[in-house]
């Protein structure tokens, strides 16, 4: 079961900016063919109006999926979970881990999109909350909502990028550095605490405990790999008493394979867009451990990654991969998270406490909804693990940190570059690319940002 969030939106930037503060306006008759008034443009003290709440909410949803379909594929293809086979070199440049490089044309044209979501995340929380304190919000599940959305912002960021920097319109703001990257997840947290105290359904609730049972967890993931360092942490397994908790108090609301998704039903980023990059244009597809044969990649994935217990493709992929194929080239679904991946949290933090039969069963649970024989002690039990989350959670933005921990390397991450990249520096994640770098002067005087 799938408990997913829509958003529905024109392509253009204008359209999609309305869509969100959910404000339209009449344009009153012309006298001639340039005495008009565009009808998007509106004040944006229209946004204090509290009608507007509902639209504003569903405008961070749609900042929050733009951000998703268009750092995805960035963050994809420099794991082993998508393969360049295309004509742009820059998308080469991320296939080989070389991620350090600021001025990648396609990492550099998705950070605007996260810097975006995550103002328009913080900015409709704030109006929201006054609303909710002044007495005239029309309904507190907007509010929920927009926690959730910048929950999901929050952590994303965290979980991609090196560093941030929180400016606001013209007002700049310092990069807050790696080091401080951890209180991205922290935020998350805090947004999900308040947005869990006014739930009321069942499947807000799950999704709700899910997703900070998962952003719990992926700080740990983080801590493991920060600071950087040229080897895997010798005990890469997290077992964070606030994940585990959280995960089984979802599990309880949940139907034994509920998920939570987010569903783009706009036109999404134009140019960087994980359907169209991989379905559309074929400048990457799902790599070469995942599929059979990704350079002739037509009408269908097949699975190629093979199950260390049976020694067959493997069953999850394979339906992720035909669902990923149905979604077509501009628009689909962003797996947030699930009961699977929360068993998994749990197995991996039973094994940490040495609690291995309690490991086996989680694991187990989570291969039984594929039809997977059980694992039995065949392979290693981490072995296990890191292989289960990597059939598991493709395509969710778990991969590169997963890889670090575990000590595992793409074939294609290189050594031989002026940029730093994921073969050398284990932890390495996105830089703060060159478009905020030119617009910001903290980069070129850190004085004025003090």
């Amino acid at each position: 079961m799938t408990t997913p969030h829509n958003i529905f939106a024109s392509t253009r930037r204008a359209v999609r900016l309305v869509a969100g503060a959910g404000v339209l306006l009449v344009a009153g008759a012309c006298q001639n063919l340039l005495d008009v008034e565009n009808p998007n443009n509106i004040a944006e003290s229209s946004l204090e109006n509290p009608a507007s709440a509902g639209p504003q909410a569903n405008g961070a949803l749609g900042a929050l999926t733009r951000m998703l379909s268009a750092t995805t594929v960035v963050y994809s293809d420099a794991t082993d979970e998508m393969d360049w086979i295309g004509s742009r070199d820059a998308w080469g440049e991320l296939d080989q881990g070389i991620i350090g490089n600021h001025i990648n044309e396609f990492a550099d044209g998705a950070f605007p999109w996260s810097t975006e979501a995550r103002y328009l995340a913080d900015q409709t929380i704030a109006r929201l909350e006054k609303f909710d304190t002044d007495g005239v919000l029309l309904t507190r599940s907007d509010l929920m909502r927009s926690y959730l959305y910048g929950a999901v912002v929050y952590a994303s960021i965290a979980d991609m990028y090196d560093d941030f920097a929180f400016s606001n319109k013209t007002i700049a703001a310092a990069p807050v550095g790696r080091a401080n990257m951890f209180k991205l997840y922290d935020t998350a947290v805090g947004y999900l605490d308040k947005a869990l105290a006014i739930a009321t359904s069942n499947s807000d609730r799950f999704n709700i405990l899910a997703y900070r049972a998962r952003v719990k967890h992926g700080k740990g993931v983080w801590q493991k790999v920060t600071p950087k360092g040229t080897s895997a942490p010798a005990q890469p397994l997290v077992n964070d008493a606030g994940a585990v908790a959280d995960a089984n108090a979802a599990i309880a609301l949940a139907s034994p394979d509920q998920e939570f998704n987010l569903v783009n039903n706009q036109e999404a980023t134009a140019g960087i867009n994980v359907w169209f990059e991989v379905n559309g244009r074929n400048e990457s597809a799902p790599g070469a451990t995942y599929v059979v044969n990704p350079l002739s990649v037509t009408d269908k994935y097949v699975a190629k990654l093979r199950d260390p217990v049976s020694n067959t493709p493997d069953a999850r992929l394979q339906a992720r991969l035909t669902a990923f194929k149905a979604f077509g080239t501009l628009s689909g679904t962003l797996w947030i998270t699930s009961v699977r991946e929360l068993r998994l949290i749990l197995a991996e933090a039973a094994l940490a406490a040495n609690n291995v039969a309690e490991f086996t069963t989680q694991l187990n649970m989570v291969r039984a909804m594929d039809g997977k024989p059980a694992f039995t002690g065949q392979i290693a039990n981490t072995t296990m693990l890191a292989y289960e989350r990597q059939a598991q959670l493709w395509l969710m933005r778990r991969r590169l940190m997963d890889m670090y921990r575990f000590g595992q390397k793409d074939p294609k991450w290189t050594t031989s570059s002026n940029y730093d990249s994921a073969f050398s520096q284990v932890g390495l994640l996105f830089p703060i690319t060159n478009v905020e770098r030119l617009a910001n002067p903290c980069y070129s005087d850190p004085t004025k940002c003090q």
